[in-house]
């Protein structure tokens, strides 16, 4: 029997996934639901889906086996947690929310109704990681120097800070969910940021750069960088990791370059690291089963906490403690 599909947010993030959906046996999409009507029609032509503008409509009309809610951070209300109501499980692009009171809301509403969960930290997937993982077991770390360096994505919202979250949230997300995996939980937090250098942007209220170091329960030390203004190609991505005998260099979803005493190895991705999620979470749909998803929302919901820690210590100058989150 297909598992049913339905989509919120048709948009750009949403194309990854239903194009590795079509890669599948047994998948139907059977809904989508966007507030712009001809792009949720256009992409319901695919699968001859039925449309929705209303996700409220969507979700009392079908019978869905899962739903992937694709759709900006300011923008999520109750989508998550009327879909857990009815046994939906979820797959959710990050970031999960602006505001934590949100994230642990739809947290709960999880747990509760007890659905499959998974949100779209995709570099979990990487080969590459799997081999860090492997190299750090018996290696502790002592430092990392994380990066997302790069432009301003174009789509108004993103510039105001009360609807992206601003970089550390909306984009540095992925490096911060990264050294948590490698690294584990984090438990305090100090940030600073630069402003004043996109004036030529109008209604623009996030910073341009910032550096958040963060202490982890283990005892690592990483500070991890971020910048939205950059431009042409100009870009760094990933984290940079210091062993008393290794450094590690990972570079965002491209390479590892592993580095002990005189010698050097480099090691690109070889795997399709996005679609091996989208299988991942189909199959746990499939099994009723999802122990074996790198990131479900609860975990997600730990990632959310140390960048909304860096948003507060931005804001106050303090040190903040992931505790009172």
């Amino acid at each position: 029997m297909a598992i049913k599909v339905g989509f919120i947010g048709t948009g750009g993030i949403s194309r990854p996934h239903r194009k590795h959906l079509k890669n599948m046996e047994d998948v139907e999409v059977v809904a989508m639901c966007d507030l712009e009507e001809d792009r949720v029609k256009e992409a319901a032509e695919e699968w001859n889906a039925s449309i929705y503008t209303d996700y409220k409509a969507m979700l009392e009309s079908e019978e869905m086996d899962a739903l992937y809610v694709c759709i900006p951070p300011f923008a999520h209300e109750d989508q998550e947690i009327l879909a857990a109501e009815k046994g939906i499980a979820l797959f959710v692009e990050k970031p999960v929310s602006v505001t934590m009171e949100k994230a642990r809301e739809v947290d709960a509403a999880i747990r509760e109704n007890n659905v499959i969960s998974c949100v779209g930290f995709q570099g979990r997937y990487l080969d590459i990681i799997d081999r860090t993982k492997d190299l750090l077991s018996n290696r502790p770390v002592g430092t990392a120097m994380g990066y997302w360096m790069g432009g301003m994505p174009g789509v108004p919202w993103w510039r105001r800070k009360e609807m992206s979250g601003g970089q550390p949230v909306e984009q540095t997300i992925h490096v911060t969910d990264m050294a948590r995996y490698l690294f584990g939980d984090v438990k305090s937090v100090y940030a600073a940021g630069r402003t004043g250098l996109m004036t030529d942007v109008p209604d623009y209220n996030i910073e341009d750069g910032s550096a958040a170091t963060l202490i982890f329960e283990n005892g690592i030390v990483a500070t991890i960088f971020s910048a939205c203004f950059l431009s042409g190609s100009r870009r760094k991505g990933g984290i940079d990791i210091f062993t008393k005998e290794m450094t590690i260099e990972y570079r965002e979803r491209k390479s590892i370059t592993i580095i002990q005493d005189d010698n050097s190895e480099f090691v690109e991705v070889q795997n399709d690291f996005w679609q091996d999620m989208d299988n991942a979470f189909i199959d746990a749909v499939r099994k009723g089963d999802g122990s074996n998803l790198r990131t479900n929302y609860a975990d997600a919901t730990k990632t959310q906490e140390v960048v909304m820690a860096v948003n507060r210590s931005l804001e106050t100058g303090d040190v903040v403690q992931i505790s009172d989150m």
